[in-house]
């Protein structure tokens, strides 16, 4: 596998927001400085992922897609989610979740692979072995475009699928 080129890990990023974008255009009343206050973040923010101009933090990309009932998902060389049922601990955040399930389920994809060590992913992936070990160890989340990288590396891709909806528990009255 050649080494990733900065062009496709942007493009990656650049479909991402672009999703993003025509999601929240397709709420209809979703303007941007409303989803920026909802991030806590300034409108300009919003404005630049959108244009390009900038990227957004890891948590930030996980709240945008929450917002709008997506979610960040790892998928294979042939587009199927790879699964990963890691549960919720009590107490952590929504953005802290996504992190560590996202971060899992990289980890295990290399782990299925006994022949492809660390050292091998981050040639691919043009970053450093030490990353990718604090990475695979939560001690230190990827950045936005280390994620990206990463997940091809492994020839696989972040992408967004739906939120499933909470099944709602609906009390019988019987009298």
């Amino acid at each position: 596998m050649t080494p990733l080129t900065n062009e496709a890990v942007q493009q990656e990023l650049e479909l991402l927001t672009r999703t993003l974008t025509v999601a929240r255009k397709d709420l209809g009343d979703l303007p941007q400085r409303k989803l920026a206050s909802m991030l806590g973040v300034a409108k300009t923010s919003v404005v630049d992922w959108e244009t390009g101009q900038d990227s957004p933090t890891v948590r930030n990309l996980i709240g945008w897609a929450r917002i709008l009932m997506l979610r960040l998902v790892i998928v294979d060389r042939i587009g199927v989610q790879v699964p990963c049922s890691v549960p919720r601990e009590h107490g952590e955040t929504w953005e802290t979740y996504e992190l560590r399930r996202l971060t899992m389920v990289l980890r295990d994809v290399r782990n299925a692979y006994p022949m492809l060590p660390q050292l091998e992913v981050a040639n691919r992936g043009g970053f450093s072995r030490v990353s990718l070990v604090h990475w695979e160890s939560l001690r230190t989340p990827p950045r936005t475009l280390g994620l990206i990288r990463w997940a091809m590396a492994l020839d696989c891709r972040v992408r967004l699928a739906p939120m499933r909806p909470r099944r709602r528990i609906l009390a019988t009255v019987e009298g």
